[in-house]
């Protein structure tokens, strides 16, 4: 228990004491009277009237907060009805971690802090764990038990388990000091539903699909593949600027490494991060493997054979798009369907997937997740009040305020289901997020203000408000991401656990995990992929091989390998 919250429980104590005889009985009674009385003609959701102070560690939430934050039509209904005003705050840094580990170092956090943390091996969360050790944050978990929505945690199997584990109810807290935000009501980790699909992956000119007469969807293997560059480049395609074609391009988003993982699935040995388990049960990274010379032999008879544009790994974004939207690239590396050069025409359409180095194409998920953390300060006043405000946020009511608005203002209900007005509508589909965030002060989805997305629980938007995302019901802009969602379907594969590299965040790894941030695996291997021999290309992969040894892997290897033979689910491994 913390020294604040100990100081206070003896006041209450001392005071009870001396009024045990007047209360005995009836205290409970008097006391949901003398709430019932100060709230007198206010609605039932009221908390108290006051403003709760919030530094958010978040960039997205630092980029869109309101001019003026509780003078928007969104902020002041939720006033109306809550009493609760907001001072949210974002100070700018070289990270979010640097400032989040200032300001705790300095004990200058105000009411509530909201940060990162996907999951507790994000560099945030010693910080937090350390600062909840320290008497920081105060213990909600009564108050959890208690309430709405939060009470949901308590439930088994609700919670993902690193969260409930390793940061909501940890055994080396006597409370809950932190927790996640952004749960999933229910897990549908599993299922394809196509209004709330992100179709990623490789993408084909549909002029060239028609042309081939091929079935995109048939493409699977890396042999599939490459005749498919090949036919590509002998059918003499052009651009749109009267240019040779190239088979294959880079992601929309600029050159990279970490779109390898859509065209050489087949070889990618190293599934977590690089990380994966030998048929020994060894924890190794791909580098070790001889299987990495398959992947890059791959790459390199691509580049060779000018089946790929020579700069795929290192355009920037600006020509990256260019060469997408001018159709130089008959296949793009990586894109999805709510990109407006997917879903505002139909000239391109999903191509494959490729198979994994199991041989099949199912997209893995890793089953239900949480995002960012928030705590209160154990220095704030009424700490009761600062959580049932965001435990009522994340209710059905108060999710629809903060996702569309005020009723009458910005939506207005239809069939129990909130439907954005034409004008506000209007300005989503344009991107006038400047509208969305000062006129209206609500999330839509997360391209309003993102500090009321960022913040909420218990997640079903379909269920709850009869669409994916504000304005996707009503709008006709997203017709064709849904459709390609709904026309080219995948299947899923759940492969429990986190990352292996998560794990380098155990105090006993630091020294490694300093050395091994030192190595850059993704530079290492675009050197082997332009290499002028296979014999350089050998002398590349040696001399990584042995940075690694030097940086004390096999230390990390054997504690990973010790994790995941212990539990199967903690290690997102498969082979």
């Amino acid at each position: 228990m913390k020294k604040n919250i100990v100081k206070r429980i003896l006041a209450a104590a001392m005071a009870g004491t001396m009024a045990v005889g007047m209360l005995t009985g009836c205290g409970s009674k008097e006391k949901e009277t003398a709430v019932k009385e100060e709230q007198g003609d206010k609605p039932d959701t009221w908390i108290a009237d006051r403003t709760i102070k919030v530094q958010v560690y978040v960039d997205d939430i630092g980029s869109t907060l309101p001019e003026d934050f509780n003078n928007t039509p969104t902020m002041k209904k939720i006033t109306e009805l809550t009493g609760i005003k907001l001072d949210v705050r974002y100070t700018p840094g070289d990270s979010d971690a640097k400032v989040l580990a200032s300001q705790l170092a300095s004990g200058t956090i105000p009411d509530v802090i909201v940060t990162y943390l996907d999951n507790s091996t994000r560099p945030e969360f010693p910080l937090l764990l350390k600062a909840a050790k320290e008497d920081m944050f105060a213990d909600v978990s009564d108050y959890m038990k208690n309430s709405q929505v939060y009470s949901k945690y308590y439930e088994d199997g609700y919670l993902p388990k690193d969260t409930h584990d390793n940061i909501v109810f940890r055994d080396d807290l006597d409370g809950v000091y932190l927790w996640q935000m952004g749960i999933d009501e229910k897990d549908t980790s599993l299922e394809y539903i196509p209004e709330q699909e992100y179709k990623g992956g490789l993408y084909i000119q549909k002029r060239i699909v028609d042309a081939l007469g091929i079935d995109p969807t048939a493409i699977n293997t890396q042999e599939q593949f490459y005749d498919l560059l090949v036919k590509i480049k002998e059918g003499g395609f052009k651009d749109d600027n009267g240019n040779d074609v190239y088979p294959l391009g880079p992601k929309y988003w600029g050159g990279s490494v970490d779109s390898l993982k859509n065209i050489v699935p087949g070889f990618r040995w190293g599934v977590s991060d690089g990380y994966n388990v030998d048929k020994s049960g060894n924890v190794r990274h791909e580098a070790e493997e001889d299987s990495i010379y398959d992947e890059i032999n791959y790459v390199r008879k691509l580049l060779d054979e000018g089946l790929m544009n020579p700069e795929f790994f290192t355009m920037d974004m600006t020509r990256a798009q260019e060469v997408s939207k001018n159709h130089n690239s008959a296949i793009i590396a990586d894109v999805h369907n709510y990109e407006d050069i997917i879903y505002s025409n139909d000239d391109w359409v999903p191509l494959g997937p490729l198979n994994d180095i199991q041989g099949n194409n199912k997209i893995v998920t890793n089953g239900k997740t949480g995002r960012g953390c928030m705590a209160i300060s154990s220095e704030a006043e009424n700490p009761e009040e600062i959580f049932r405000f965001f435990d009522w946020l994340s209710t059905k009511e108060g999710q629809m305020i903060a996702q569309y608005g005020a009723e009458g203002v910005s939506y207005d209900l239809v069939d129990g289901k909130p439907v954005l007005k034409e004008e506000v509508l209007e300005k989503l589909n344009e991107g006038d997020t400047d509208y969305l965030i000062n006129k209206v002060g609500a999330a839509f989805g997360g391209v309003g203000n993102y500090f009321f997305k960022f913040v909420l629980t218990n997640i079903n938007d379909l269920e709850n408000f009869g669409e994916s995302r504000p304005g996707a019901g009503s709008s006709k802009t997203f017709e064709r991401s849904v459709q390609i969602a709904k026309d080219y379907p995948v299947e899923k594969k759940l492969v429990e656990g986190l990352n292996a590299t998560a794990y380098l965040s155990a105090p006993e790894l630091s020294s490694v995990k300093t050395q091994l941030d030192l190595l850059d695996w993704n530079e290492v291997l675009v050197q082997a992929f332009y290499a002028k021999s296979d014999k350089e290309v050998k002398q590349i992969i040696e001399s990584f091989r042995e940075q690694l040894k030097a940086a004390g892997v096999e230390q990390f290897e054997d504690y990973v390998s010790d994790i995941y033979k212990n539990d199967k689910e903690a290690v997102n491994f498969y082979s």
